[in-house]
């Protein structure tokens, strides 16, 4: 008994450093929001307790949250679209038999890497209508009624974002693949060759099936990522034509830093806070951790 104490003695000091972190960068800040969201404050008057107001404001007179909303979830369903498939498609490709695959694994990893700001202004340039690329490209290959106000239509705008978002961070959804699949034995591989398996079923029965745990990871990332997205859409679009493009994120600090309104603002962050644990929730109930097991 006093060898399992102290061996709990002991890990108790070596993690409450770190778990002293923790609560004071993550968990304290979650309480304090949603203390906050119970009170109206702008920091020049005293607090106000307003009880729930703030949330029933909220959903029943703001029009532009449900706007985020909207946005957050396209961006999330489309995030998921491009990049799982996308991702896993091209690691399928970098971890065959690929002249020059250390070059394009650096290739398509590269935008992952880069500050979102400078993605975003590199992009507004791009779908710029006078000096863009893309643009220049429709008059040169003829297609000139094909060309548009990309970041100004309220019809393109998600989509033109979307595109961008898949682009910087599918080389980071790649090399995750990348990692999993080179963990697999070749053995495995070998057998199934041995008694016939052809590429595809290679893939369908055996890399699928073992590539469930990362398939997970990279679903929750990709989720999470985009209910929270926010710094590059603020460097595109900042939320505009007409809040038409704006993140839940950029609401949440459009509302509290520019109108001051520090309530309200902590109540959409705990909004926020909700939907990351619901969709969490939601995947790991998709993707069962037992089945990762088997």
């Amino acid at each position: 008994m006093d060898k399992m104490l102290r061996r709990g003695s002991t890990i108790a000091f070596f993690i409450s450093p770190a778990l002293f972190l923790y609560s004071v960068i993550v968990f304290i800040p979650i309480l304090a929001s949603i203390y906050l969201s119970f009170y109206n404050w702008d920091v020049l008057n005293p607090m106000k307790f307003i009880g729930l107001d703030n949330y029933t404001r909220m959903f029943s007179d703001d029009d532009v949250f449900f706007v985020t909303i909207r946005n957050i979830l396209f961006l999330l369903a489309t995030s998921l679209i491009i990049q799982l498939p996308f991702g896993f498609f091209l690691a399928l490709l970098l971890t065959g038999n690929v002249r020059g695959k250390d070059f394009f694994k650096l290739v398509f990893v590269m935008p992952a890497f880069l500050s979102s700001v400078a993605v975003g202004m590199m992009w507004t340039f791009i779908y710029n209508p006078q000096i863009g690329i893309i643009n220049h490209l429709l008059d040169g290959l003829g297609l000139s009624s094909l060309k548009h106000l990309w970041l100004s239509d309220p019809k393109t705008v998600m989509w033109a974002v979307t595109i961008v978002v898949s682009w910087q961070f599918i080389g980071y959804t790649m090399i995750l693949f990348i990692a999993a699949i080179q963990n697999i034995s070749e053995e495995i591989f070998e057998a199934a060759r041995l008694e016939g398996a052809t590429a595809w079923k290679l893939v369908w029965h055996i890399t699928l099936p073992l590539l469930k745990p990362i398939i997970k990871v990279n679903t929750i990332l990709i989720s999470i990522g985009s209910l929270r997205f926010f710094d590059l859409i603020y460097v595109m679009t900042g939320g505009g034509p007409a809040n038409v493009s704006q993140t839940l994120v950029g609401y949440l600090q459009k509302r509290s830093f520019a109108q001051m309104e520090y309530g309200y603002g902590n109540s959409l962050s705990v909004i926020l806070l909700l939907m990351c644990l619901i969709v969490t929730f939601v995947i790991n109930q998709i993707i069962p951790t037992k089945d990762l097991d088997d």
